[in-house]
């Protein structure tokens, strides 16, 4: 099995993210600090979709004792009492008319199963029988027996790994669900990131909005100021006040989709049951609280170029990808399912024996000594041969698990084809994006200067409303335009590693046995 599969329901985080407490400021603020760290320590310990999923390693372990729980030994204990009654056609044969007899007995054993398929067992009898019949010696007599027995299969069910097929199979499910959480952490930490920085980015976009918003209010009221002084129109005035009311709606737009961003980073975090909010509120209003509470992101985008080898990249994801390996394992289930399934093919053939020692006195004593001592042996030894006639349904099972394996093989292909788009494209991605930012930052700097010659200008009367009502708002979308470019690049990143499986890794995250 792959080496990469060490995993535990516990998570092994760096002292650095672990030390990381959420700070929350004072509740009249109704404001939450959060960096990034934070946001993800959060979502380790209380994002849902995560709770739920570790949980299924615990259920896929109880499965897996189970099948170990096949090859636990059976201990058995049983006990009879008899008595019956019996006219004789031959009173001289069988010493009375009407013979009567009683038995008292009490049968112990204790049997397991061996991984070759077999099963060995020891058990010890002990009875007493009593009789009116005159032929009977010993009356009452006692009589004692301690047997070892051996069942082991020759064709069916013979063999080690056949016989550990399904602890086997078990463990690789119980693995397939460590995959699972993996790959649950995976795109839930990765949703994290990208919900933060969206975040970051629409509350950067609103500084935006706002200054664009400042600038039109500063420009009509330069206008209304010209107007008096007859320096401009009124045409000047009222396209002026068509910008302001334009880029207030940009601003409650901005507004929006702040509030929006801050929900989706708190559902993914279930930040609103932090109960280290502080709060002298009911639970209710504490949750809307939680709810109502802005966000301040600490950390902020930096830019760093990332460098990424195609050929390697992609060797990369298939040797981390969880969900890979998980269609590995599941196609080593099926070679396992085809095994049992052709061994349910052959004839039983079975060998039995057993080997006896037995007592006999008018004591309970004498019939135990003589088992102890060996004096009274026997043994058995045998073979059972069965055959199946038609075998409909093992054909059946057969050829429905040589399908499920065809299935699995082509799933496999196709996996493996989506996993080496994936990171394709990915690598494409922070190329161009990297590119678009130095494009953005030049194309933001130009429309800057435009701005301020165009400030210059208007004050001179050299240049109208609208040309700089254009010019500012050109110098809005082209600040939008580079902090796109800048969270892109970044959202890039995370679904780099994303595609390459190693985003655990990255951010110090180690699944331990």
């Amino acid at each position: 099995m792959d080496g990469k599969i060490r995993y535990a329901l516990c998570f092994l985080i760096l002292p650095l993210l672990c030390s990381t407490s959420t700070s929350y400021a004072e509740e009249s603020n109704n404001e939450i600090q959060l960096s990034l760290q934070d946001c993800i320590s959060r979502a380790l310990e209380s994002n849902l979709n995560i709770r739920i999923q570790r949980i299924s390693p615990e259920i896929q372990d109880t499965f897996l004792i189970k099948a170990k729980g096949s090859f636990d030994p059976t201990a058995s204990l049983g006990s009879d009492i008899s008595n019956s009654q019996e006219p004789s056609s031959t009173p001289a044969l069988s010493g009375a008319d009407i013979r009567t007899s009683e038995s008292q007995g009490i049968n112990i054993g204790l049997s397991d199963p061996v991984v070759t398929g077999g099963q060995y067992g020891l058990f010890f009898n002990s009875n007493r029988s009593e009789s009116n019949s005159t032929l009977q010696t010993l009356n009452p007599a006692y009589r004692s027996g301690l047997t070892f027995s051996v069942n082991q299969p020759l064709l069916e069910g013979f063999g080690i790994a056949l016989n550990r097929a399904s602890i086997t199979i078990a463990s690789n499910n119980k693995d397939i669900s460590l995959l699972s959480l993996e790959s649950k952490l995976i795109d839930t930490l990765s949703a994290v990131q990208d919900a933060y920085w969206e975040l970051v980015f629409e509350l950067e976009n609103l500084k935006v909005q706002q200054l664009a918003l400042k600038q039109a209010q500063d420009l009509l009221n330069i206008n209304k100021r010209f107007k008096e002084e007859g320096k401009a129109t009124i045409s000047d005035v009222l396209q002026a006040q068509a910008a302001v009311a334009s880029r207030e709606a940009d601003v409650i737009a901005g507004e929006d989709a702040v509030r929006d961003a801050e929900d989706s980073l708190k559902r993914i975090t279930n930040l609103v049951e932090n109960p280290g909010f502080e709060s002298q509120n009911s639970e209710q209003e504490l949750y809307e609280s939680l709810w109502d509470a802005a966000i301040v992101p600490v950390d902020l985008p930096s830019f760093e170029t990332l460098e990424a080898d195609l050929r390697e990249s992609i060797a990369t994801a298939l040797a981390n990808r969880p969900e890979y390996a998980q269609a590995k394992l599941g196609l080593e289930n099926s070679d396992i399912s085809i095994k049992v399934a052709k061994d349910r093919r052959l004839p039983i053939l079975d060998l039995e024996g057993s080997y006896s020692l037995n007592g006999l006195g008018d004591g309970l004593g004498d019939p135990l000594s003589q088992v102890g001592t060996a004096d009274y042996r026997s043994w058995s030894l045998g073979l059972a041969l069965r055959m199946p006639i038609g075998e409909r349904g093992a054909k059946a099972d057969l050829r429905r698990s040589r399908y499920e394996k065809e299935q699995m093989l082509l799933a496999l292909k196709d996996l493996e084809q989506q996993i080496i788009t994936e990171v394709r494209g990915a690598v494409r991605q922070l190329e161009t994006d990297g590119k678009r930012i130095e494009a953005t930052k030049a194309a933001e700097e130009l429309a800057r200067q435009v701005v301020l010659t165009e400030v210059k200008k208007h004050g001179l009367g050299l240049s109208t409303s609208y040309e700089l009502l254009q010019f500012q708002a050109n110098l809005a979308t082209a600040t939008k335009n580079r902090l796109r470019a800048v969270i892109d690049y970044r959202e890039s990143i995370v679904a780099f590693y994303k595609a390459l499986g190693v985003t655990l890794d990255m951010l110090g995250i180690e699944l331990k046995d």
